[in-house]
């Protein structure tokens, strides 16, 4: 923008007030404030805007939770510096004395903002939402890939993926690290389509749409620290209900109750343990093509195919079963639902005030969509519609085609901020804003169940409403899941961590392979789900009832079984991470680069995940590959499974294999040090609290994996009930679990129980297993003697040679205990 050469206005007050700092230059204006020594935010404005109030409510931002500091240029950490004649912010880092960056906003055309930032020692880019590479691409930071687009003139939107169709989300938070820089994070509020390149310097982004170009920028130690830091701005993750980690089937769609119970029954017949099952839109009726009286939008059950859907879904609780249920937006013109919301005004409207009439994409049918802008229209089809579910048992909320997928360019809705009400306002907001009802809803009848949504689309802070996403109708190809696993690692960044694939790929059409060779495929594919969606969930296009979706139908079922019963064993692990997610903001499905920001061979890596700190997982996207290279960064690491210790500088291994015992099985490796609840999983158990088919009881087996280290090191075990809200409340207990590798001792300190919940137990059993190879001379517990292992099970013994066991009788949770094990002075590594 050419700027006028009107005077410039300047208003830095020095008094210790919590007004924001102004600068104004002819038609432009910026305020910034600081909220914390190392977080400000800023609003550039021009014209008639600069007279109106900054820093509105936000859709993304907990805005009621942010207390400026006292008006001033600099604060402990930062300086900042305003060039008076460009509106341009140099950011100064006081403690590493070194620039930052300078952020310079501006105008574009048609009446767009842009934001230009200075590169300086950045070397790597991440976060932004989803945008896929291209297929068999896992690996790139934004700054290696070059440019992020908007997948619309809109925004979100489902793109091509060669075969299917996955996400292009917008969640405008940037994080910038490099070896000489002090890292950085900018979080843009404004939900209109962004545009950035990262071609050139400074850095460029420019977004169309807005009254203003609002920003937070905020330095930190670290990703892990900036990432904390953009989860408390936009909320943290609520944690849904424990069966949610689990497995849940899923496919387009079951058409009766028989059907979906042949595949559940099966499952367990061979020894898998499930969750539940996802149920598209048959449940409600299906749909008609071209017609005004599809079912679409009955969100009622179609009880001709499935009758009694309250006794059904009690009878499935029984068996440890769930169900999800998929809902839409859009309403066919023919039902009387339709005419109801219309009467209401709680339809997305034509400029002439009639409900807009949704035709050119009619395979759903035809009519109109709700405007979840408007909270009245959200909480009426809450009340009359999804409570009623809610009521039933229901334990999750399918929320399809939210992009929008189909929508009126000219519609008018009720709007999220005052005046603004065309489709381009809402475009970006619209699913968001779907959840806030789902949420609002379960608040306002004070549902002690955990709200949870499985979306296609989103935007910050969704997380804080109980929703995920998942990927998009992807192809059945396995250089589409290789891209997954690249935005995945972004969307993590960005603050999702309930994330994950159609295991499997919804279009199957797309294979063009041999059946034997899509078995391979799949295996392939739900090892890698199995370790890294949340939930774990096969689906696929199968309306014509032609293709296999659950794992033991299909790829190789012992290698399947296999994976989901590690997926359960570590959901002790996985749950913990979900409280410190929710507590604190750490992601439970972690990058690569968390392992060590330092190391240049982990920038971008898509290929490797960390699950949470302790666990790092390799996952393999190629068809026929017998091994796979594996990248251990610095430090000690143990083999998961084979318990192998091996020390790394930060190296690759070569030809790590993929089979064991004609199992396909994916590396895994723990730090050394490293403390793991698990559950105790076998033929027996088969949901995600590792109950037993006829009995409601929870075990309470307090299982522990430990990799032992010389340096001291712990874990916290966080347990609830794992069904309700009241962990809300504080009904949490936690356990500190510590250990220590002493010489020829091994120390576990078990601290005692803090806090409780319903069904905690007053004592427990307690099984150690240790990755330790040296000959056991004595084990004991509080300073008595643990005798080798009985006929009862208890007592230690040798699993193999390089695994202790140790299992002890009940212990009172709510003291604490000391485990000593003292071994052979001549001990081998």
């Amino acid at each position: 923008m050419k700027r006028s050469l009107l005077p410039l206005l300047l208003l830095w007050t020095g008094a210790a007030n919590a007004a924001p700092l102004s600068a104004r230059v002819g038609q432009e204006c910026l305020e910034v404030e600081w909220l914390e020594s190392g977080l400000l935010r800023a609003s550039y404005r021009t014209g008639e805007q600069c007279d109106k109030p900054v820093f509105p409510a936000s859709p993304y931002v907990l805005t009621d939770k942010l207390k400026p500091l006292p008006s001033s240029t600099e604060t402990a950490r930062l300086r900042l510096t305003l060039d008076s004649t460009s509106l341009c912010l140099s950011i100064y880092d006081k403690r590493q004395q070194r620039a930052v960056t300078k952020l310079c906003p501006g105008t574009g055309e048609n009446n767009s903002f842009t934001l230009a930032l200075a590169k300086g020692n950045t070397e790597q880019l991440y976060g932004l939402g989803q945008q896929h590479p291209a297929p068999g691409t896992t690996d790139g930071d934004w700054l290696q890939r070059g440019t992020r687009v908007a997948g619309s003139k809109y925004g979100n939107q489902l793109v091509d993926a060669k075969g299917g169709l996955v996400g292009n989300t917008q969640f405008p938070i940037l994080y910038a690290l490099g070896k000489d820089a002090t890292p950085w994070s900018l979080f843009l509020d404004n939900s209109y389509p962004q545009n950035w390149s990262f071609q050139g310097d400074p850095f460029k982004v420019g977004v169309k749409g807005g009254d203003d170009l609002r920003f937070y920028f905020r330095v930190g130690e670290s990703l892990a620290d900036l990432r904390r830091g953009y989860m408390q701005l936009v909320g943290k993750p609520l944690i849904p209900n424990r069966k949610l980690f689990g497995l849940w089937v899923s496919e387009f769609g079951y058409d009766d109750w028989a059907e979906l119970d042949g595949v559940s029954q099966s499952l367990q017949n061979n020894g898998f343990p499930l969750d539940g099952m996802v149920m598209d839109l048959q449940w409600f009726g299906g749909i008609r093509d071209n017609s005004e009286n599809s079912s679409m939008g009955k969100l009622t059950w179609d009880e001709s195919h499935f009758p009694d859907p309250a006794g059904k879904i009690k009878a499935l609780a029984k068996q440890h079963i769930g169900l999800m249920l998929i809902e839409e937006s859009y309403i066919s013109r023919g039902l009387p639902e339709h005419q109801a919301l219309q009467d209401k005004g709680f339809l997305v409207k034509q400029p002439d005030g009639k409900p807009v009439y949704l035709a050119k994409k009619p395979w759903w049918g035809k009519g109109g969509m709700i405007d979840w802008s408007n909270p009245d229209a959200g909480a009426y089809w809450h009340d009359t519609k999804r409570q009623a579910l809610v009521d039933m048992g229901i334990l999750g909320h399918w929320t399809d085609l939210g992009e929008p997928m189909d929508f009126a360019a000219d519609a008018v809705y009720h709007g999220f901020t005052p005046g603004k009400t065309t489709h381009s306002d809402l475009h970006n907001l619209y699913n968001v804003l779907w959840h806030q009802s789902i949420f609002d809803g379960y608040q306002r009848h004070h549902s002690q169940q955990r709200p949870f949504m499985l979306s296609r689309a989103g935007g910050a802070g969704m997380q804080r409403y109980g929703a995920g996403m998942w990927s998009g109708d992807i192809p059945a190809r396995l250089d589409n899941l290789a891209a997954h696993l690249n935005a995945q690692m972004q969307m993590s960044l960005s603050g999702v961590d309930y994330f994950g694939s159609d295991a499997g790929g919804f279009y199957r059409n797309s294979f063009t392979g041999t059946p034997e060779e899509y078995e391979k495929l799949y295996t392939r594919w739900f090892a890698v789900s199995a370790l890294i969606d949340l939930p774990l969930r096969p689906h696929a296009d199968n309306v014509c009832n032609c293709y296999a979706t659950a794992p033991d139908k299909v790829g190789d079922l012992a290698s399947n079984r296999a994976n989901a019963r590690l997926r359960y064993e570590l959901i002790p692990y996985y749950y913990s991470l979900a409280h410190r997610a929710n507590r604190v903001g750490d992601p439970i499905i972690a990058p690569a680069i968390y392992a060590d920001e330092s190391d240049p061979t982990l920038r971008g890596m898509g290929a490797q995940k960390l699950i949470g700190d302790k666990l790092l997982a390799a996952l393999e996207t190629h068809p026929n590959s017998k091994s796979m290279r594996v990248y251990l960064p610095k430090g000690e690491w143990f083999d998961y499974h084979s318990h192998a210790w091996q020390s790394s500088k930060g190296a690759w291994l070569e030809e790590v294999p993929l089979f064991h015992d004609k199992l396909y099985r994916l590396p895994l490796y723990a730090r050394a040090g490293a403390i793991l609840p698990l559950l105790e999983v076998g033929d027996g158990s088969v949901d995600a609290f590792g109950r037993k088919l006829g009995s409601m009881d929870k075990p309470t087996l307090l299982k522990l994996k430990i990799f032992p280290h010389s340096q001291a090191s712990e874990f916290t075990v966080y347990e609830d009930d794992g069904e309700t809200t009241a962990y809300t409340q504080g009904k949490v207990r936690t356990t500190r679990i510590r250990q220590q590798r002493d010489a020829n001792l091994q120390h576990v300190w078990i601290e005692a129980a803090q806090g409780d919940f319903q069904g905690a137990p007053e004592q427990r059993e307690v099984q150690l297993v240790l990755a330790e190879i040296a000959p056991v001379e004595t084990v004991t517990v509080d300073g008595k003697p643990v005798q080798a292992a009985d006929k009862s099970g208890f007592g230690w013994q040798r699993s193999n040679s390089n695994t202790l066991s140790v299992r002890l009788p009940a212990l009172a949770a709510k003291q604490a205990h000391h485990v000593e094990i003292r071994y052979a002075a001549q001990e081998k590594k």
